[in-house]
This record gives structure tokens, sequence and C-alpha cells, in this order.
């Protein structure tokens, strides 16, 4: 059997003195002392070999299993057995390593022989200097034949092994070919890698991990790339999937990996077991590796190491050395962005170590658009600093001047030839010192061509940019070129992507920076035209001055450009615009009025005034229009916006707005045609202005437009003549001026069809295009027509447009009058609503303000005059249409009628009243006499919506209709103690004044609350505004004098303040009586002073002499009624009486009570 047996020479086993251990084979082992120095070879001892047999050997199985023993053995006690058992034999440990590194051999050789036991003497104590790596199968089987071969040579085992790690000692040695035994018996093979440790590191464990891959390698890239940008240091071990490697030879393997990725080699990867170099001197600048320039770099790492054995301490690049940890950092990074993005980047950041974190771009190209946006950063850098940057970022990519040159160059070519493929990134190296000899002067665009050109050329050749090139201004230096070009493609980028004609040079002295190009493209111009439009338009004022393509020039010399790009566009001129010399513009007086300026005027303008500044050198302060005198403000603004309309619409305006020059009249909305919607909706809008204020609006506003009145008929006109051909164009307005003399009307009333008012535009239209004015007046079938009345009755016709999508059948024509009412409704029609009125007013129990018919708005007197209208055309059988009328409400309405019926001639005869009345006095009346007594205007137009809408269902009008009285009780809420009913309304139903009266809250203080009531009752019918009384009923305990205050309070809390608050009355008065314990006992108060409330209540105080304004010392109800009023919006006061005053003066102060606040202003 096999054992592991641990003694101190000449010790017995089973000593007191040692520490007894169970191993996993249930074999008793002592711990020893020491183990380590007994050189001396001792002799196998087995209690079944007897003297005089022959040599023992030992089968791979039996030494393999001895080798797991042992290793389970020391990872269990941390300490290795100092003798051996196998097969019954013990062995010291020298002679176990050399049976260990034999049966290695053999099973890596297959050789299944026994391996016969020989003499093996223990080795000296070494020192052991390894680090943590892993050995590779290759490597530790040639170290297995180093230590068969020292043990033949020297009869004892190896004190150390020297390997690429440093030395390993003996008792590592015997652990690790333990375990590679033990791993041939777990996994059936011996092992891909073992783990090399410095002794103690127990236990070790061991992958069975056949191959590394490369995706092995790039997992562990991210790792180490997010180690080091965490802790700002590499690790100084690296573990791949369980195998450990120096950071040199993390680099083969990082390196060795780019170059598979990049071949599409899949292979696995051979770990070359690499020394870490020596300390190398980083001496490299900031920039970017192209994948060709890492990847050869990657090549070049692999050679030196096999060359050399080791890492490089630094590899030279374009741009300096770079040393070992950055590159093993660099190509960390690429592996991170192939797991990430399935790609070797195109771009790899190079840096001096300690920049860390790195961050790199996905970017897969450089693109001309790039490296423009770039120029335009360098360009304003450099004239902001008066420098250069020493590097330049391109989209997350970083090069150096040269590399920028050479990539300005190479996209200034590229935007000529029209050539959209990526640029490619040579890394250039920087020049060195040029001697300049330019002058100042201006290159064109076919020279600064061809410099670019040679620029490439002389890269391309030198590997580094010029120092100086040579031009037609003489010599300029690598600053100088490297501007240029910013400059070339930043006017570019800013130029509608057109490479600039010209292009300036000065000499490169900071004096000179910046350089500013003093000709102009059109596109230049108009783009400062659009700045300037918008900051006038958002800042009411213009700039004093203004920057085009970066050269600050005055107001003078920006009008010059604008005006010039006007007539260069108007002629197809694509020169450059020259700067000039102007002063401030000077000063006139403005006499402009409103209107439209025609192309032609607006371009021999401008060439009038580009002739007045060249003669001047200044521009007017006044040019004279067809619309008077205009100031240079206006004029600036003016071209500003001619331009702004080119750019979007890719020619100039037919015309132009123009205004006088006044904040009010900024900003200027220019268009150059309006839809039939906007005409149309203008069109109402000047019929709403009309029927309002009886008049025309001097200007009209279209589509944001101001257009005149003559304008305004030219795309009246226009659009009725569009609308009746059924096109879907648009109109084009005219420059037309108002009619040179005025004319009334001279009409007999009547109507025109269609055909007629269509063939009458045509003739309007035409006559406003030719005259370039409105007609004065226009003679027709009815008379003369003016020209007011021309809009208004063309403003009508699409007002009916808009509400029926069809243009009206006729149209009404008079002499002016207004309003004119062309809306037509048909019996059905105004049934319709009638039924829709009284379906609103019973379920909301009033109203509504204003009706809508046949989607016309109308006000309930016009609605009533449509009503009675109707109900008498039915009754006459009449299928007539009904105009609309212009009705007002009445001032007032009062009612006093008992609900009952009213038969069909009685309300016939009423219908007829009605009609009679708003047919003469375009105004409802407030009451009329009936047989039930005096009815209101809302119950008339109740009573006929009911009418009507019994006609709907019977198809006959109903023989009798019950009129109900417009006053009514309703009980708005109920408790086991009371009740609060509301009446109303009393006095003035028209009245927008609606005041709410409040009694019972204190039930004992009913002569108060009764003499109230009777005092409204007694002025219903002449009271000027509207009231509602809500009566508080108190059922429990109404003659406790606390119980029956407190129900009162809470039941008028509970309902009537809701409603109140709800129905937003003017006022609300809570009516009291007092024993008179108080300093005063009849008296008002706010119980919350200041505000409205309080107001009110002095206003009542000051009107009447019997009565104070007092507020008591204790206060029950305010709590629960008018303080809640109050803070909800509603001003709310309190009226005492004296309780024990007689009755009669009780009811005559309620009356003078009542009047003062019928006489309230509101």
């Amino acid at each position: 059997m096999n054992g592991i047996y641990a003694a101190e020479d000449g010790q017995n086993l089973t000593s007191n003195n040692n520490i007894t251990h169970t191993t996993t084979n249930n074999i008793t082992t002592t711990q020893s002392s020491s183990s380590e120095n007994n050189a001396k070879y001792y002799e196998y001892q087995t209690d079944v070999h007897a003297a005089g047999e022959g040599t023992p050997s030992f089968t791979n199985q039996q030494i393999t299993q001895a080798a797991i023993d042992v290793k389970k053995f020391l990872e269990g006690n941390k300490y290795l057995p100092e003798y051996i058992t196998i097969n019954g034999i013990k062995v010291n440990q020298a002679t176990f390593l050399q049976l260990l590194t034999t049966t290695t051999l053999k099973i890596n050789n297959s050789d299944n022989t026994t391996t016969p036991l020989i003499t093996v003497n223990q080795p000296p104590a070494g020192t052991e200097t390894t680090t943590p790596r892993t050995l590779t199968q290759t490597e530790y089987l040639t170290m297995a034949q180093n230590i068969q071969n020292y043990i033949t040579d020297n009869g004892r085992a190896p004190s150390t092994v020297g390997t690429v790690f440093g030395n390993i000692k003996f008792q590592s040695l015997l652990y690790l070919y333990s375990r590679a035994l033990n791993m041939h018996e777990t996994y059936g093979a011996l092992p891909t890698f073992l783990a090399v440790r410095p002794w103690n590191n127990i236990p070790i464990t061991d992958t069975n991990k056949k191959t590394i891959t490369t995706q092995d390698i790039t997992n562990t890239a991210t790792e180490v790339k997010n180690f080091l940008e965490y802790h700002k240091y590499l690790p100084e071990y690296i573990t791949i999937n369980g195998i450990v490697v120096n950071q040199a030879t993390f680099l083969q393997l990082l390196t060795q990996t780019t170059l598979k990725i990049n071949n599409n080699d899949n292979t696995p990867l051979t770990l070359t077991n690499t020394k870490t170099p020596t300390t190398g001197t980083e001496t490299t600048t900031p920039g970017t590796l192209t994948q060709t320039e890492y990847l050869t770099m990657a090549q070049n790492i692999q050679n030196y190491i096999t060359d050399n054995g080791r890492a490089p301490s630094t590899v030279g690049t374009v741009f300096g050395n770079i040393k070992f940890q950055s590159l093993l950092y660099l190509y960390s990074r690429a592996l991170n962005m192939e797991k990430t993005y399935g790609a070797l980047p195109t771009f790899l950041a190079v840096r001096p170590w300690n920049n860390i974190p790195i961050t790199d771009t996905n970017k897969k190209t450089i693109t001309t658009q790039d490296i423009t946006n770039t120029a335009t950063e360098v360009k304003n850098f450099l004239e902001y600093h008066k420098y250069l940057p020493e590097y330049i970022t391109i989209n997350g990519i970083v090069v150096n001047q040269a590399t920028f040159l050479q990539l300005l160059t190479q996209t200034t070519l590229k935007i000529n030839n029209n050539d959209n493929t990526p640029l490619t990134l040579t890394n250039t190296k920087t020049p060195t010192t040029g001697t300049e000899t330019t002058i100042p002067g201006t290159l064109t665009k076919n020279e600064y061509l061809q410099l670019a050109q040679n620029i490439q050329t002389f890269i391309e050749n030198n590997g580094q940019a010029p120092g100086t090139i040579t031009s037609s201004l003489g010599n300029m230096k690598f600053e100088s070129l490297l501007y240029m070009y910013s400059r070339v493609l930043s006017s570019y980028k800013t130029s509608d992507n057109i490479l600039p004609l010209l292009i300036t040079v000065r000499p490169w002295f900071s004096s000179n920076i910046p350089i500013r190009d003093e000709f102009f493209t059109i596109q230049q111009i108009t783009k400062t035209a659009i700045e300037v439009k918008n900051f006038l338009e958002g800042n009411k004022y213009l700039p004093e001055f203004i920057t085009v393509n970066g050269v600050v020039m005055n107001q003078s010399q920006f009008i010059y450009l604008i005006t010039t790009a006007t007539i260069h566009i108007n002629t197809g001129d694509t020169s450059l615009i020259s700067l000039i010399n102007a002063n401030k513009p000077g000063t006139g007086s403005e006499t402009i009025a409103g209107g439209i300026i025609l192309q032609n005027e607006y371009i021999t303008l401008a060439k009038n005034i580009k002739n007045y500044i060249e003669n001047n050198q200044k521009a007017p302060g006044v040019v004279s229009t067809s619309l008077g005198q205009m100031s240079y403000q206006a004029t600036l603004y003016m071209y500003c916006r001619i331009l702004n309309q080119n750019n979007l619409n890719h020619e100039l305006p037919v015309f132009i707005n123009v205004k006088p020059w006044k904040t009010a009249n900024i900003p200027i909305n220019d268009k150059t045609t309006f839809t039939v919607a906007e005409v149309t909706s203008a069109a109402v809008d000047v019929k709403l202005f009309v029927d309002g204020n009886g008049s025309l609006p001097e200007w009209i506003t279209v589509g944001g437009v101001f257009l005149n009145q003559s304008q305004f008929l030219h795309l009246l006109t226009s659009s009725v003549i569009l609308i009746n051909s059924q096109s879907s164009g648009s109109v084009k307005p005219v420059n037309a001026g108002l009619p040179s003399t005025t004319i009334k009307d001279d009409l007999s009333a009547g109507s025109l069809s269609t055909a007629r008012f269509v063939q009458l535009a045509e003739e309007i239209k035409t006559y406003i295009e030719e005259n370039k004015k409105g007609p004065s007046s226009v003679t027709a079938d009815l008379g003369t027509t003016s020209f007011k009345s021309l809009i208004y009755m063309y403003s009508r016709i699409l007002q009916q447009y808009k509400l029926h999508q069809t243009l009206p059948s006729n149209i009404i024509l008079k002499n002016w009058t207004t309003p004119i009412y062309d809306n037509q409704f048909t019996n059905q029609d105004i049934i319709k609503t009638a039924k829709e009125v009284k379906v609103f007013f019973d379920g909301n129990g009033y109203l509504p303000e204003y009706i809508t018919v046949s989607k016309v708005v109308v006000n309930q007197a016009q609605f009533l005059h449509l009503l009675v209208t109707a109900t008498l055309k039915i009754n006459n059988s009449s299928g007539s249409s009904t105009y609309l009328q212009s009705v007002a409400l009445p001032q007032s309405s009062y009612e006093k009628i008992n609900s009952g019926n009213i038969n069909l001639a009685s309300y016939i005869t009423l219908a007829q009243s009605i009609y009679d009345h708003t047919t003469a006095n375009q105004a409802a009346a407030g009451s009329f006499d009936i047989n039930l007594g005096k009815i209101s205007f809302p119950s008339q137009l109740y009573l006929f919506s009911s009418v009507l809408d019994s006609f709907q269902k019977n198809q006959q009008l109903p023989e009798s209709i019950y009129v109900k009285a417009w006053k009514t009780t309703r009980n708005i809420g109920t408790t086991s103690y009371g009740n609060v009913v509301v009446s109303g309304p009393y006095g003035n139903l028209m009245s927008s004044v609606k005041i709410a009266y409040i009694v019972g809250v204190h039930p004992i203080e009913w002569a108060s609350h009764q003499a109230i009531m009777e005092a409204i009752e007694a002025y219903d019918n002449s009271l000027a505004h509207c009231y509602y009384i809500y009566k508080v009923s108190v059922t429990k305990d109404a003659s406790n004098y606390e119980k029956g205050r407190m129900n009162g309070q809470l039941l008028a809390n509970m309902f009537a303040v809701p409603e109140i608050k709800v129905k937003k009355y003017n006022m609300a008065i809570d009516i009291h009586s007092n024993v008179g314990n108080w300093a005063q006992t009849r008296f008002v108060f706010s119980p919350i002073s200041g505000g409205s409330s309080e107001f009110l209540a002095w206003v009542i105080k000051n009107r009447i002499g019997w009565l104070s304004y007092f507020s008591p010392p204790s206060q029950t109800s305010p709590q629960y009624v008018t303080i809640p009023l109050i803070q909800g919006g509603i001003p709310a006061i309190l009226y005492e009486t004296y309780t024990y005053e007689p009755y009669d003066v009780t009811r005559s102060h309620a009356n003078d009570f009542v009047s003062v606040v019928d006489g309230l202003v509101f």
C-alpha cells in the first residue's frame, strides 16, 4: 500500500512528542520539525522486502497515486512529508522528485514501463526567486528532463531550478510535479499549463485549459484596462482564465492576439513566457495611430520578443518613443474596442504614460466634414489666443500640427474635386523652423489649391510637413499655411459649402491675427443679413456694428454690401463684393406710409443707394420711394429681409412690405403669396371689425402681413375668383394705393347673384392691377357702390364661404350701413337649435348666453327673433329662409306672471308683437303683457323654444303651451334639522349684477328676515339688479336660542354658501337682528377688515342716516356664512336690525336698505 510518513531522523513514528495528523488515505503521519537538512541518501525500507531481492520498481500509476497523496497532504498541512511510501516502500523527498519527473516524462512519451528505485540525496537549502507565472507543457517537460540530468550527474536533487521567472526551489518543484500527475489522473492527460508560485502559496489551483484563445486575451485586456484606469497602475501579474503571466508575457499575448484578429486567425495562441524589460524613457507626444501603424508596431514587438526573450523597453514611433507600460495599455484598449464594437479600432490614441484614462474613438473614418468643423475650431482658437494649439482633436482623434496640415490640404483638394471619400490619416512629423518672406496680399482659389497639392507631395516624399512653401507672395511658413487652410475651410463651411475665390495672406505675426478677408460672397452677406434681421426683430434696434465673415463694419458699409448683393442676385453676378470705406449714415425725416414695394422699385433703389455710398462715403439718411421717404434704418431692415426671402425661396421676392421705422412695426412679416384660407380668415376679421365699429380698419393683417385697403380688396376679389373656379392655388398681392377720391353709395337695396358678384370681382381685380390703386366706386346693377362697401361686401362673401364652404347664392347690397347679416336659416335650422336650447335650460336651469345656429353664433335677442319668425312662418305654411338680423338684448326685463297655458292664437299674437318690436327697434323688449300677466324676455325665449320643440315632435304647432313663471323656488338641501330653499330671480332679469340675500340663519330673528323678503317682493318690478333669496328654515329646536342658531348656521354653511360661491354672485348679505345688548342696534359690518366687503358696507352705511357701521365684540354666524364667502371671493356683509322695534319700523328700514343696495355700482 502507499503511504506518507513524516518524522525526524531516529525518531519513533509514535513518539509522544509528535503531533498526529490523519491524511485522506487514513494513514497516520507525524509532523517533523525539519525535513530540509537531511542531505544523506536514506536507505529505503519495507516490511516485505527481504535481503538479496532485486531493486524495487514502480508503475506510473503507483507514482501518480503517491503524487496525489503528497499534494493532498501538503495542501492540508502546509508542509511536505519527510518520507513518502510508494507501494510499501518509503522514499525521501529527493527520490520522490526523481520518480515524479521520470513519470511525467514517461507519460508524455506514452512509456508504461516501470521505474526502478535509485538512490537520490536530499539537496542543500536553496533560495527561491521565482515570481508568479505559468509554465507551458513544453517548459515543465524540459525542466523535468533537466532535473533528471542533474540528479544523474550529481546524485542528489537540485536545490533550485532556474527559469525565466527566477529560481524555483526544490520543495516547489516537488509540489509542481505532484500537481502535474494529479491533473493527469483527473483529466487523463498532462496539463497544458502549470502554475508557478513562490513556496508557501498553498494551495495552488491549476487550470485544465488546453489553449489560450483570442477571446481569452480580449476579455483579460478589458479587465487590465479597467484595473489600470481605476488604480492608475498596472497589475504586476495578469490572470488569463486561470493562467497567470507577467506584464511582458501579457504584452506578447496582446500583440499576438491583435495580429491574429486582424488576420481572422482563430487558432490558439502560443504562450511565450517573456522577461520584463529594463526601464525605458518615454518621449512620445500625443497623437493617434492608424490601424496599419499599430498593427505594424505589434509585429515589431513580436519580432523583438522572439529575438530577445524579453519585451522591449520602448518602441519608436513618429510621435517619439512609447514605453513598455504605455504599449501594454494601448493594446489592452485596442482589444477592448474590438470586444465592444466587433472590430479592431481604425484609430488608437497615443498619450504619454500617466494620461489615464485615455478615451479612444470608434470612428471608422475621417471625413471632409470632420476636418472642416475642426478647421473652424482651430481658426477660432488661434484668433483668440494668438497661437496655434499644439495638438488638435478631430472628433476624438488627436493629431499634431503637421498631421493636421496634411489633413487640411487633403480636405481642400477633395472638396474641390467633389470627392466625398474618407481621408487618409498620415502621421506627419513637425517641420524644422522656416523663414517666412511673404508679403501681404491675396491668393486666388487656383493658387491655394496648387499650394495644397505641393504640400501633399512634400509630405509624401519627406514624412514631415514643410518648414516653408513657396507662393506668389513669397515663402509662407508652416504656421501661416495651417492658419490659411483653416480659414479656407471655415469660409467653405459658412458660405454654403463653396470654397472662397480669394484668400487673404499676411506674414505670421500676432499683430496680423486675426486675418479678415474684406471681400465677400453673396452667401456670406446673406448669412449676416439674416442674423441682423433676427437681432433686430428680437431686440427692436439695429446693431451699431455688424460682422460679416469675421470683418466688423458700420451700418453704411453693411448697407453697401446688402444693396450690392441684391443687385448681383438680380443680374446673376456671382463675383465677390469688396468692402469700401464709408462713414455712418446721415439723418433725415421719414415720411413713408405702410405698403409694399415691388421688385423693380427696390432694385432701382439698391442701385441708387450703392452709387450714393460710392460717391459720398456714407449711406443716405433717407431714400425716396413710391411710398414716401424711407429712413436708412428701414432701408437696412428691408434689404436684410429681401436677402432672407431670396435665401428661403431661391429667388428675389416680387414685393417687400414696408412700414415706418417704429418699434411697434417690428417685426415685419414678409410673404409672397397668400392662401385662400388666410384671406378668408382676414375677411371674417374685417367683417367683425366693421360690425363692431361701423368703419373699415385702415390696415388689414393677412397671414401676419399688413396690407392697405386696396391691396386687401385685390386679395378678396382674387380669392372669390379662385374659389369660383374651384382652383387650389394661392393669390399674390399687388402694389396698390388707395383711391384718389371718395364716393358715397347710391344704391337701391337688393342683392347680387353669385355669377354677378364673381364678374364684378374680375373687373375690380383687373382695375387694381392696371391702375395700381383701388377704385373709388363701381357702378353695377343696383347703382353706384363705394370703395368701402365693396370691401365690406366681399368680406361678407368670404365669411359666408368660411361658414358653408361654398360661395353664397346671393349677397345683400345696400347703401353703407352696418352690420349687414348675410346668414340665412331654414325653419329646420331654427327648430333644431330651439330643441337644443330647451334641453340646455332644462338640464342647467339657465339659458345659454350665446347660441349657435347652423355654425353661426348669435345672441339671445337675435335667436328670439329667429324663433318668432320661424313660428310665424310655420303658422303661415311658409318654408322660406330667415335672414339673421341685428337685435340687441333688452336693457331690463321684469316678470309678473302666473304659470298656466297659453293657446295657439295668443302665442301667435305674442310672436307677431315680438317680431314687430325687434324689426322696428333692432332690440328685444324686456316684457310683454299676455293673458297670464307680464312675460319676461327669458320666458319669451324659453316659450318659443318649447313651441318649436313641440312642432318638431308632432309636426304641427301646439294648440296650447304651458308657460311657467321664470321665478322659481327650489330646495337646495335638507337635513334632519331643517332645509334651505332659494327663490328668484327678483328684479331685472337682464342685469349682470346678481345679489344673494340670506335669511333665517338665526330663526328667532324672523322679523328682520320677513321684512327683507317683503321689501324685495314689493320692489320686484323696479329693481335695477337681479336678486335671489336663500331662506334657511330650521325645523328642529328652532325656538331654542343656542341650538336653533347653530342649526341655522350649519344649514347655511352646508348648502347656501357653496352655491353662492359657485354661481359667483356680486354680493351676499346675511340678515339678522339683535336684542340691543351692544352699543349699536341697527348696523352693517364686514367680518373681515379691508377689501370690497368692508367698502360696500361703508357705502351702504353712508347712504342711510339711521344705519351705523359696527362690528360686534362677539359674533357667531360669520365663521359659518360670511367669512367662508369672503374667502371664496364673494363680497359678503351682515345687516342687523333691532329685535324689539315695531315691525313697521323694521319693514320701513328694509325698504330703505333694499333700495340703497340696488343703487350700488359693481
